[in-house]
């Protein structure tokens, strides 16, 4: 028997006899269905969903103006489509860590052409050490007391009027609830009400809104805590407005027993959106708050002296640490969290491991690769240099783009077989890749759980390679258009291999 005909034996010898007849079918349609957890997944042997780390870049934006400080950050980054640019907002503050004396809050923007390369505009809208020479857009004395929180949005709902195309809310600090604003062009930016449009939470945090084309609603994600008031643990809850003045709680997120925040690792951002290429999907990005209170552990960790004198002024400042997750959900309120962190704090030496390091931005966003001829990647901004001195910072990092988690297969070949789902499309395309003794091969079921004839693991072109857009085959066909309509699951054989995403294609 020739290696071709001996590894398709062992192919063949895999399959597991599956009745997708009792299980719900999923309306996929033509949506992209992302891997990072397994909503599309009936089973798996020998694979697991992998989370991918993301890879740090440079520093972006380094926040050393006297406006700015040691605690920048709640990080938004929007692609305004009108103006062809890419604007960044910041909390800009600083706090007196022992060395240097804290001053009060304003909202910064920054602009740059490609998400790469960052500049401040001289805007000329606020006096800040003697000078309009800056780039504040939201000063702590004008309108409400400190906007401790200021998360924009550019407003997609055709009903947008174009004074309110970017919206945004804000935390007044004297934490009397969210305020909402709105600008026609990012930069200039007005009261929307002269009182707070909600007031159901602790909204201590970055709170997140956006219109929602799935939901055809505003969607508000904001901080409460588990035992009301700001006892208990940090969590994340909704509610839904359509007008985005009137507000309806819909309560706390729900995720499995064992999934969300707990008091040990509590959720202090939330970072939630649906995902540009899925949206569908709705992806967040939670900073976990962690302290385990002064042990000798936290004696190692980078810059213990510096830690110290924020330990005089509370102890948790110096002994809480943050990393971050993801949570994926297909309704807006029953969330997954990915089985391990995300962006953990790494091994450094100094500027990384502090309570405020690691809150990821809201959002990702598209940039080109600059690394040799790679296809476009996923950029984000996450804090670094939290309370440290006098200047904080935004690290961007990359990621693949659908490149959160994966269907995993190492050396052992393994399967995974979907849910029932139906679609529509002719072609079937799949980001994924391989190692160079890697392979991904698929078959479609019927709803019994048997091959369909015409699209059998036998008759499948095998991938190897890596690509962000592969249109699968079965004997050189890559028209699937005669099963669209009917349930059908899909079965992926694979070794050192990972499947990222899934779309059916016209």
């Amino acid at each position: 028997m020739n290696s071709r005909n001996m590894l398709l034996g062992l192919l063949l010898g895999l399959t597991v006899c599956l009745s997708a007849a009792a299980q719900e079918v999923f309306p996929l349609g033509a949506d992209r269905e992302l891997f990072c957890d397994d909503t599309m997944i009936a089973s798996m042997s020998d694979c697991q969903i992998l989370v991918h780390q993301p890879v740090p870049q440079e520093v972006a934006i380094m926040c050393d103006k006297p406006w700015e400080g040691n605690n920048c950050g709640y990080w938004t980054v929007l692609y305004d489509d009108q103006a062809k640019i890419f604007r960044a907002y910041a909390k800009a503050w600083s706090i007196n860590n022992g060395e240097v004396e804290g001053h009060g809050i304003v909202i910064t923007t920054y602009e740059s052409e490609d998400g790469i390369h960052w500049k401040r505009p001289n805007l000329g809208l606020f006096e800040k050490e003697g000078s309009t020479d800056n780039n504040v857009v939201i000063n702590e004395a004008v309108d409400h007391t400190d906007c401790h929180d200021f998360s924009p949005f550019i407003d997609t709902n055709p009903n947008a009027k174009p004074e309110a195309r970017y919206k945004a809310v804000g935390l007044s600090m004297g934490l009397k609830g969210l305020y909402a604003y709105q600008s026609p062009d990012g930069i200039h930016w007005t009261p929307m009400s002269d009182e707070p449009v909600y007031t159901d939470g602790a909204f201590d945090t970055q709170n997140i809104t956006f219109w929602s084309e799935k939901e055809q609603k505003y969607i508000l994600y904001y901080r409460i805590f588990s035992e009301g008031g700001y006892n208990g643990t940090r969590m994340i809850s909704r509610a839904v407005s359509d007008d985005y003045i009137h507000w309806t709680n819909e309560g706390t997120l729900i995720f499995p027993e064992g999934e969300g925040p707990v008091f040990e690792a509590q959720y202090y951002t939330n970072g939630i959106r649906p995902y540009y290429r899925a949206p569908n999907i709705y992806i967040g990005f939670p900073a976990r708050y962690v302290d385990n209170e002064l042990i000798r552990a936290t004696e190692f960790l980078p810059e213990w002296d510096f830690r110290q004198k924020r330990i005089s002024q509370a102890q948790r400042l110096g002994t809480a640490v943050t990393d971050s997750v993801y949570i994926t959900s297909r309704d807006g309120i029953h969330f997954r969290r990915s089985n391990e962190a995300f962006l953990s704090p790494g091994l450094k030496t100094k500027d990384n491991w502090a309570y405020g390091d690691n809150y990821i931005g809201w959002t990702m966003f598209e940039t080109d690769s600059l690394r040799d001829d790679c296809p476009r990647e996923l950029s984000f901004f996450a804090t670094e240099r939290v309370w440290a001195g006098t200047a904080s910072c935004a690290r961007r990092y990359t990621l693949r783009i659908d490149g959160f988690g994966s269907v995993h297969a190492k050396n052992k070949i393994g399967e995974m077989t979907t849910r029932p789902f139906t679609f529509t499309g002719k072609e079937l395309s799949l980001n994924l890749g391989t190692a160079a003794a890697g392979f991904v091969k698929m078959e479609f079921l019927d709803a019994s759980g048997n091959p369909i004839p015409g699209f059998t693991l036998e008759e499948c072109d095998m991938f190897f390679g890596d690509t962000l857009d592969w249109r699968c085959s079965w004997k050189g066909s890559t028209d699937v258009s005669s099963l669209a309509g009917k349930t059908v699951s899909l079965r992926f054989v694979m070794r050192e291999a990972d499947l990222y995403s899934m779309k059916f294609e016209e």
